[in-house]
């Protein structure tokens, strides 16, 4: 039974989201402009609820694609596979550790004590950020996952 993934359609917009978080915290943290302080918060929550739906959809793909018993999967494939989930779930930990900080803390960067703690948790979601994205375009285009052939 042929199926169509629906995880690449749910990737896009949390990666882009979560990495202009960052940029915007930076410009604020430059240019005191509270407004850009304002949408950086606005792109951590929606970034961050964007990145629960990548994850799931990719579960539920990967489980449509790999679970079946027809399906014969090499151990290294499976490896990469593995490494692209647990990366994108400690994607939407680190960032979610990030945003209950946020809440809890509204005035979180005017605190230098605080905002280090912070401003490191963005730094590390945007790099296990750009890995699961390099890992999820390595199955998709060398791998060839999810691509009908």
């Amino acid at each position: 039974m042929m199926f169509y993934p629906v995880h690449p359609f749910t990737v896009h917009f949390p990666i882009a989201l979560l990495l202009v978080n960052g940029l915007l915290t930076l410009l604020y943290l430059r240019y005191a402009e509270r407004s850009l302080e304002t949408s950086a918060y606005h792109c951590l929550i929606i970034g961050w609820c964007g990145a629960c739906v990548a994850v799931v959809t990719g579960l539920i793909d990967a489980w449509r694609q790999l679970g079946g018993p027809e399906t014969a999967v090499a151990p290294t494939f499976i490896n990469r596979v593995n490494a692209h989930a647990v990366t994108s779930i400690l994607v939407v930990v680190v960032y979610g550790r990030a945003l209950l900080q946020r809440r809890r803390h509204p005035d979180i960067l005017r605190d230098a004590r605080q905002r280090r703690g912070y401003l490191s948790l963005l730094l590390v979601g945007a790099l296990l950020l750009l890995l699961t994205s390099w890992l999820g375009g390595y199955l998709v285009y060398a791998l060839g996952l999810g691509v009908n052939r």
